[in-house]
């Protein structure tokens, strides 16, 4: 047989997840719902979207454009030492 806190506790989970599900509409915390009231919330959002949006471009373009650098500085090395190595000494 089936204790009352047992049966409290099965349900515990629903609960909390119907909390969750309700949270945003008691608190007014939907971005989306309270943009577009004011010309300043908005531009703020879509600037914030832009950036949000180009970041990992930025990020990863710069790290490549670093990487190539690197790279032609390290072969341009070798080749120096190379031309060194086959210039006889004297």
């Amino acid at each position: 047989m089936e204790t009352a806190l047992a049966r409290l506790a099965s349900r515990v989970p629903g609960l909390a997840l119907g909390i969750l599900v309700v949270a945003p509409r008691w608190a007014e915390a939907c971005a989306v719902c309270s943009a577009g009231r004011e010309d300043e919330t908005r531009t703020a959002f879509i600037v914030t979207t832009a950036g949000m949006t180009a970041l990992p471009f930025v990020l990863v373009g710069g790290m490549v454009w670093y990487l190539r650098r690197r790279f032609i500085e390290a072969e341009k090395a070798e080749n120096r030492e190379r031309a060194s190595e086959s210039t006889p000494s004297q």
